[in-house]
């Protein structure tokens, strides 16, 4: 079945990744109604959105946050790769990240270890 915003099969124009995120206005409120009521998909798939289709860092990062407190394990990895990354907050960092491997994540366990080994650093110390 085709989804009402793919390109038609004939088109010769490649599909881009914004555009496979991109949700209407009705598919976004299903998942809001959703996401609001703890579901973790759905609202991992709004922090999709805001990344890809839409570019609002505020929105993205307010779901990516509320799905990995409702236990999604790949949005807990994001989360701690992009405090990780960003700097601001290593030691959160290191929670998500050590809450994704905990919940079967094995790239989140490198992933803590590099932000561990930054952590040391940060205070002077060996990792």
């Amino acid at each position: 079945m085709d989804k009402p915003d793919a390109a038609p099969a004939s088109s010769s124009s490649p599909i881009s990744g914004a555009r496979s995120f991109a949700l209407t206005d009705a598919q976004r409120a299903e998942l809001v109604t959703k996401a609001e009521a703890g579901d973790a998909e759905a609202t991992f798939r709004l922090s999709l959105y805001y990344t890809f289709a839409s570019s609002d860092d505020v929105q993205r990062t307010r779901w990516l946050t509320a799905a990995a407190k409702a236990g999604h394990v790949v949005a807990q990895h994001n989360l701690a790769y992009d405090l990780y990354m960003s700097g601001k907050d290593l030691a959160e960092a290191a929670h998500w990240a050590a809450e994704s491997a905990k919940n079967g994540n094995a790239e989140a366990g490198d992933l803590l270890k590099e932000i561990e080994a930054a952590r040391a650093k940060a205070r002077g110390s060996r990792p």
